[in-house]
């Protein structure tokens, strides 16, 4: 009896490290998958800011012992050669760009909310996937309010950015993004930043009247984790930007900005 148990035991060890040896395989796997894709997308949307956009206006954060170059507010700190870039994709619609962060992207457009969650033009599969407009919207941020999703990646590329506004601090330092598409420059100003649910009301596109576009200016600054005194007027355009996070289920962070025309 006891040569038996043994010789089950021994089986039962073996399979056992049969068993951890397969999960070790696959746990590393999927390890080496995930920083491949995060290199793969990196080298992609490098290439393309260095390619098609020109930075007039630096980046590069200037030390407190230097005056910071000024930046005239009505004039796009960035230009596009869009000509080059929908060479690409021509499904690639616009650019978005936030000073000294990795926000730095082209924008997509297609006809569906799902193709681009895992896809980058023109056609290749990486879990970073494409920032893109909500199909629902119209591509020319004609709608009144425009949503734009991204990934919130590991590696703090994508849309990852958005979920430091959660911090008091980081607005004062990043209170404007830019959106160029071939016909115009935009400048952001940013609004409010809340935590809340895939089918929420921030995703609201257009509005029956301009009380309504107000309560709902309204309830995003009411439930912002930063304060902005931007002003909205009846007749502006806003622009949802949306990432993944998770102080709740499914949860989504999203930063509102209005929409202003600029050179």
């Amino acid at each position: 009896m006891k040569e038996f148990l043994n010789k089950n035991l021994k089986k039962i060890l073996i399979v056992l490290c049969v068993v951890l040896i397969c999960v070790f395989a696959y746990s590393a796997y999927r390890i080496i998958s995930t920083l491949r894709g995060y290199k793969e997308a990196e080298e992609t949307y490098t290439e393309i800011s260095q390619t098609v956009v020109t930075v007039v206006a630096s980046p590069t954060p200037v030390p407190e012992e230097k005056k910071k170059p000024d930046i005239d507010p009505e004039v796009s700190p960035i230009t596009v050669d869009f000509e080059t870039l929908r060479n690409t994709s021509t499904d690639y619609v616009a650019y978005i760009y936030c000073p000294d962060t990795k926000i730095n992207y082209p924008i997509a457009y297609t006809d569906n909310n799902f193709y681009y969650i895992d896809h980058i033009p023109p056609d290749t599969v990486n879990a970073n996937g494409t920032i893109f407009i909500d199909c629902r919207n119209a591509s020319d941020f004609s709608d009144q309010n425009t949503c734009i999703y991204g990934h919130n990646m590991n590696d703090g590329s994508m849309f990852a950015t958005l979920r430091n506004y959660r911090e008091a601090d980081y607005y004062p330092q990043h209170p404007v993004m830019y959106i160029s598409t071939p016909e115009f420059n935009y400048r952001l100003d940013l609004i409010a930043g809340f935590v809340t649910e895939p089918t929420s009301f921030a995703y609201a596109g257009q509005f029956e009247s301009e009380e309504q576009f107000a309560a709902h200016i309204e309830l995003c600054k009411d439930l912002s984790t930063f304060e902005s005194d931007v002003e909205v007027g009846p007749k502006d355009k806003i622009v949802t930007l949306s990432t993944c996070t998770y102080e709740i289920d499914d949860g989504r962070y999203v930063v509102v900005g209005k929409l202003t025309q600029i050179h």
